[in-house]
């Protein structure tokens, strides 16, 4: 992650940014620390978001926020972990700190995911086809294009693979007439991609015309398209 441009591109919180780099630097150590397995027998994509150690990590978490920001959370961790790794809503438990839990869960979600794609590549099963990521089945909000050939990116575990120019990874559409793409006026070099069947969306970024960075930190850097996307309908 690469927080000096996250700063230098919304100067305006640069507090919230350090804070952010603060938790983001000490949930990521304490993940490193963890003892990550090598599968015994071929990883399945629909398996490996399920199979997390969500109770330690969320202990991991505990010690991070009673560290940084003093008392307890105040929510169920393990609860929070597993629906940001599923993307699905946050507990409904209120608390002052609940805008923040994404900063502690994405880079504990994300290191040790990241961690046990690299300890186990090469023994996993065979991607599907789809869209989805061939490691964990999460499905990309990103893509890179080169010259030749496009790349997409999952945003959970790190892996990049390779995939049609013209085509939905969410429902598999073809169809040029129904998929379509929109600039946002002031960022270079990535567009929007929208498919009219299922109303999902897609970042492209041109490798060609943009200096890229991680796949995190260009997401980060390209709110302002999710914005309009989300503006427009789509999901």
């Amino acid at each position: 992650m690469d927080w000096d441009a996250i700063r230098r591109k919304y100067t305006e919180d640069a507090h919230s940014i350090d804070k952010a780099r603060k938790i983001h630097a000490a949930v990521t150590e304490k993940v490193r620390r963890l003892e990550i397995p090598l599968a015994d027998t071929p990883l399945s994509p629909r398996g490996v978001i399920a199979a997390l150690p969500y109770d330690l990590l969320a202990e991991v978490l505990r010690e991070v926020w009673t560290e940084l920001m003093g008392g307890e959370p105040g929510v169920d961790l393990e609860k929070a972990l597993r629906a940001f790794a599923a993307d699905e809503p946050f507990p409904e438990e209120q608390h002052d700190a609940l805008e923040e839990l994404p900063v502690f869960l994405r880079p504990a979600v994300t290191g040790y995911l990241t961690r046990l794609r690299e300890k186990n590549e090469g023994h996993q099963e065979a991607g599907t086809g789809t869209g989805s990521c061939p490691f964990c089945g999460t499905y990309p909000r990103m893509a890179f294009d080169s010259e030749t050939s496009r790349e997409l990116a999952c945003l959970l575990c790190g892996k990049q693979w390779r995939f049609q120019r013209i085509g939905c990874p969410f429902c598999g559409n073809a169809d040029h007439e129904t998929l379509g793409y929109f600039d946002v006026e002031g960022v270079e070099g990535v567009r929007v991609q929208y498919c009219s069947e299922c109303k999902h969306y897609l970042k492209v970024f041109d490798t060609r015309k943009r200096t890229v960075r991680d796949a995190e930190t260009e997401d980060v850097l390209s709110l302002d398209l999710d914005t309009a996307a989300q503006e427009e309908g789509y999901l």
